[in-house]
C-alpha cells in the first residue's frame, strides 16, 4: 500500500490583512507621537520665556543697584522681544546697552510692557504679575513692591 502524500500549498508574505494592521498601527503611533512632541515644544518654550524674563529682571535689578552706567535699568517685552534696556524709560533709553531675546510666536506674555528698577535702591516702578502661556500650558512670575521675582 502506497501512502499518499498531501502537499500544501505554502505562500510566503504576508496577507493585505496583516499589512493593512501594521500600517494602521504605525499611523496611530505616529499621530500621538506628533501630538506629545508639539506639546513638549510648547511647553519648553514658555518655560525658556519664563527663565530669560527672570534672568533679565534680575539681571536689570543688579545692574541698577551697582549703578552700572551711572543710571537705572529696565525690561520691556513687544513684537515678541524680551529687552534689557539701560535708562529711565524704553523710549528714551541709551540702546548701545540694550540686549534681546525673541520670544517664540506661540507663546503670548501678558501683565506688562516694561518695567524699571531705581538706582542704588534695585526696587521696580511697579509691582507686576506676569502670565506667560502657550497651549494650555501657561506660568505665572511675580514681582512685588520690593522687587523680589517670584516665578
Amino acid at each position: 500500500m502506497k501512502s499518499r502524500i498531501i502537499k500544501t500549498k505554502r505562500e510566503d508574505g504576508f496577507t493585505i490583512i496583516e499589512l493593512i494592521i501594521v500600517v494602521a498601527l504605525i499611523t496611530i503611533i505616529s499621530a500621538m507621537t506628533v501630538a506629545f512632541y508639539s506639546r513638549f515644544l510648547t511647553q519648553n518654550a514658555v518655560a525658556n520665556t519664563v527663565d530669560q524674563l527672570v534672568g533679565e529682571f534680575r539681571k536689570a535689578q543688579l545692574y541698577s543697584m551697582m549703578g552700572k552706567q551711572n543710571g537705572t535699568w529696565g525690561v520691556a517685552y513687544n513684537s515678541n522681544k524680551i529687552q534689557l534696556f539701560q535708562g529711565n524709560t524704553f523710549a528714551t533709553r541709551n540702546t548701545a546697552f540694550d540686549e534681546s531675546f525673541n520670544v517664540n510666536t506661540n507663546i503670548a506674555v501678558t501683565g506688562f510692557t516694561e518695567l524699571t528698577f531705581t538706582k542704588a535702591t534695585g526696587t521696580p516702578s511697579a509691582s507686576v504679575t506676569i502670565t506667560v502661556a502657550g497651549n494650555n500650558n501657561s506660568k505665572t512670575i511675580t514681582i512685588n513692591s520690593l522687587g523680589v521675582v517670584n516665578r
